[in-house]
């Protein structure tokens, strides 16, 4: 087993049509967290399911899927109007697996898997997007609230301080090594744990500059 490390001293490679998720309450920096790894993604769609709270730049703010057709728009902030974002949700999804080649920002996974029910199709692009150089990247506030499934499709997990039933998720979804360095998390820092190397690290958002690498990958 590797010993815990600060993350400045583990290099995180972030391949394509490798999957993320990134746990913590809001104002935790999860956000944040994503907006820094979205810049290593050429091809990226982010789907808003809230108040714009935080700025993407350089994305193209959107209200439908079909901004998806633009081969000249490559960052598209897809926020439909409450009432079409099943539909507007349903059609991003289909776009995405039917183009490949892109990064998928899920911004709360629960609301989209139990309100919107668009797990389905989720679950389809966790389990078989790499065949098509997708990545997602999948925002979680609660844990506990949402299928284990995609916590184990994800071989990055960044995680802001939990507790209780979402603690005891992610143990259950990961390793129980993870408990401890999350359970001692300052605010705005996180853990990150790879389930392929099972690697453990502690850092902050903004040290993401520093040991986040990856490559980018051009829609088919």
């Amino acid at each position: 087993m590797s010993e815990q490390r600060q993350a400045n001293s583990l290099p995180i490679t972030w391949r394509v049509g490798e999957h993320v998720a990134a746990v913590g309450d809001t104002g935790t920096g999860k956000t944040f967290l994503v907006s820094k790894l979205v810049e290593l993604r050429q091809y990226v769609v982010v789907f808003r399911t809230k108040p714009d709270d935080i700025r993407f730049t350089g994305f193209k703010r959107a209200r439908r899927a079909s901004a998806l057709d633009d081969i000249h728009d490559t960052r598209i902030l897809l926020v439909p109007d409450h009432a079409h974002q099943i539909r507007e949700g349903y059609a991003m999804l289909d776009r995405v697996w039917e183009q490949g080649g892109w990064t998928v920002v899920i911004d709360e996974l629960w609301y989209v898997e139990k309100l919107l029910k668009l797990g389905p199709w989720v679950e389809r692009l966790l389990t078989q997007g790499r065949s098509k150089e997708i990545s997602v990247i999948v925002g979680m506030q609660r844990p506990a609230q949402i299928s284990r499934f995609a916590i184990s499709q994800c071989t990055h997990l960044f995680s802001f301080r939990v507790e209780g039933r979402d603690l005891q998720t992610i143990k259950e979804s990961t390793t129980p090594r993870i408990v401890e360095p999350i359970e001692n998390l300052r605010k705005h820092s996180f853990v990150y744990y790879n389930r392929s190397t099972r690697d453990i690290a502690t850092g902050d958002a903004k040290a993401l500059d520093r040991v986040v690498r990856g490559g980018t990958v051009s829609p088919t």
